[in-house]
């Protein structure tokens, strides 16, 4: 049996990490020939990786994303002719870690089944009136096509005749979907290796993407070695209550199989989003009461920036409590009268101008370990003192309560290798309970800009914030080095920047509460959600689930508007668009910004591109988009002199 593989993969950063190499190492036990297709002009690290293990490497353009790839190895670079020297050809994109079990075991159990196609796994047919429908499919990140199906012309002609699709969508709808039916139609069947129709169901509204949702499930019990890397960001986890099968299938994968989860880590760490991260893996960590920690060895400081002298009594009562762990504790401020109460301590005290701050962190870099500390204002003299007492509990109670909590942290960041800072939850009482839901308070520009002018490499969007914003956190010392050379003003963005910090040293972040802290806070957000709902329930209706939930909060407000108009547009086709797509009266047309990639028609209706649109005014325009789009297209919208817009 002679197979010949073709892998695919992307990168924008252009770097091929070790996972890849992982991956390519075990097809090479399985396939005589192996392409790689790089869409992207040239890779700056980890070339080494794909020359150890490749016959061939080419590089394109993202042109037409994965499917485009495929489409100009087998019709450009490699050729039909030499393609049909081989008995199977195997198509791999780099959205797989793994395998977890052989790959040799893969094929061998595959070669039992007598089928034209195959992949790893399918999605069951969907259907969903006025919402969705789409038909069972293999899907297209791993499918092996058999002699029979290759070596005909309906396979070639496929190739050859698709299109480049221009958006990830297009490829989806228009040739992973459609791929299975269309040959399955002319002749030829097909199967995969996990056990999916175990979830399956005959009434299809209830069919899911099973590795998106379950994958500790499919991992363990239904014959999938392999995890989708882009799933671990899926930002609808919460929609699902599925989250804890991500954390249980690292878990998996570390304890129970010879996979080397270092090449999970590296890879998601450096590519996504560190708040999906922590929200979809649930870096939250409870420290325990009680008496074992483990034994003292890092090299630990506490910093603390004192800006009151009304709080010395209790900040020093704190750290008396650390007394038994050898620590180095700086207390900071910014002018001798507030160091005056812990002069007579054995910690050390200075005065840093704020100018200075990140110069004097970042002389820590050689610790292991730093905990950055601040004093609040525990007086009444702007509002009830019990408030500066509760906010500086949070802090302190979660991050530095005693020594056996100290310790306990300390034991954290050396089980967890990739755990790079932690901070204390977000407070949510009083005046800061207004604070949720803020996300960047316009600040995204600047902390943007700072990003880039740092040379900061992390992943940072408009459309999603900081999982949380502090200024009291422990991190690994190492981290304080990018600060050389920061300003007061840069320091002032320190809140937001932590975490990217933080994952351009190759670490994740997370939140760590003390037992009954974390007991407090969860009856707190328990009564604050029952509250909410019931508002939104007494005045806007029932509804059964989150997405619903938020329906029935936008629903009033896009009726009031769309009273006002006679004619409907809608702005954006994607995902946000077909989300609230039961909300939404039916448009005239949907429109997207010109030069992006469009749909001719969504659901029978055309799609238009906004210059297109005559007598705009006329029309009521509701922008279905994200965050990031949405401050754009109201930038172009403004500029146009147009403001018959509602954002849903």
């Amino acid at each position: 049996m002679k197979r010949i593989c073709i892998y695919l993969t992307f990168d924008s950063q252009k770097i091929v990490d070790r996972y890849i190499g992982y991956m390519l190492k075990e097809l090479k036990t399985c396939v005589d020939y192996l392409a790689v297709v790089c869409n992207e002009d040239n890779v700056v690290q980890g070339k080494n990786i794909l020359e150890q293990y490749a016959n061939v490497i080419f590089y394109r353009e993202n042109i037409g994303l994965d499917a485009g790839g495929f489409k100009d190895a087998l019709i450009k670079y490699i050729g039909w002719k030499k393609i049909l020297e081989y008995d199977e050809l195997v198509l791999v994109n780099d959205s797989l870690f793994g395998p977890f079990s052989s790959m040799k075991n893969i094929f061998y159990t595959m070669e039992k089944v007598p089928v034209d196609f195959w992949g790893l796994s399918k999605h069951g047919e969907y259907r969903k009136k006025e919402l969705d429908t789409y038909p069972e499919h293999i899907q297209s990140f791993f499918i092996t096509i058999r002699s029979k199906m290759l070596h005909s012309n309906l396979f070639k002609s496929y190739w050859e005749e698709m299109p480049y699709y221009s958006s990830y969508h297009q490829v989806v709808r228009k040739h992973e979907m459609l791929f299975t039916q269309h040959f399955f139609k002319l002749g030829f069947t097909y199967d995969v290796l996990a056990d999916i129709e175990i979830n399956n169901s005959l009434k299809f509204e209830n069919n899911y993407c099973q590795y998106a949702v379950i994958p500790y499930e499919l991992v363990k019990k239904r014959n999938f070695p392999f995890l989708k890397r882009q799933q671990i960001a899926e930002d609808n986890k919460l929609e699902k209550q599925t989250q804890e099968e991500l954390f249980q299938v690292m878990q998996y994968i570390d304890k129970e199989t010879y996979y080397d989860v270092n090449l999970i880590w590296e890879n998601i760490i450096r590519t996504l989003n560190i708040s999906d991260l922590q929200r979809n893996l649930h870096f939250r960590y409870i420290i325990s009461e009680g008496s074992e920690y483990g034994e003292h060895k890092e090299n630990i400081a506490i910093i603390v920036f004192v800006s009151y002298r009304r709080s010395a009594e209790t900040v020093i009562e704190y750290l008396r409590n650390l007394k038994k762990i050898n620590l180095k504790i700086n207390i900071i401020a910014q002018s001798k009268e507030l160091l005056d109460d812990y002069k007579n301590n054995e910690w050390e005290c200075a005065i840093v101008a704020k100018e200075n701050i990140a110069e004097f962190l970042s002389n820590y870099c050689n610790y292991d370990l730093v905990c950055i500390l601040n004093d609040a204002d525990l007086t009444s003299e702007i509002r009830p003192n019990y408030i500066g007492k509760s906010y500086f509990f949070n802090s302190w109670n979660n991050l530095a309560k005693d020594e056996m909590h100290v310790m306990k942290i300390q034991k954290l960041f050396d089980e967890n290798p990739y755990l790079g800072l932690l901070t204390n939850p977000q407070p949510n009482f009083g005046e800061y309970f207004g604070e949720f839901g803020k996300g960047w308070d316009g600040k995204y520009e600047e902390v943007n800009n700072l990003v880039k002018d740092k040379g900061i490499n992390c992943q940072i969007s408009m459309d999603k914030p900081p999982f949380s914003k502090q200024k009291n956190l422990w991190l690994r010392a190492k981290i304080l080095n990018k600060l050389k050379g920061w300003g007061e003003k840069e320091v002032s963005y320190l809140p937001y920047l932590w975490i990217y910090i933080a994952q351009h040293c190759g670490y994740y972040s997370g939140i760590v509460e003390s037992s009954e802290y974390a007991a407090m806070n969860e009856i707190n957000l328990q009564y604050y959600l029952e509250k909410i709902t019931e508002k939104v329930r007494y005045q806007y209706g029932s509804f059964k689930n989150f997405l619903e939930f938020e329906k029935k909060i936008s629903e009033p407000y896009l009726n009031e508007f769309c009273t006002k108009y006679n004619r409907i547009l809608v702005y954006g086709t994607g995902i946000i668009a077909r989300k609230y797509k039961d909300i939404l009266p039916r448009p005239e047309m949907y429109i997207v910004s010109d030069g992006q990639a469009r749909l001719q028609e969504l659901d029978g209706i055309p799609v238009k591109y906004l210059s297109e649109i005559k007598n705009i005014d006329d029309f009521g325009i509701i922008l279905c988009l994200n965050r990031k789009n949405q401050v754009q297209v109201i930038e172009e919208l403004n500029r146009r002199g147009i403001k018959n817009y509602l954002c849903i």
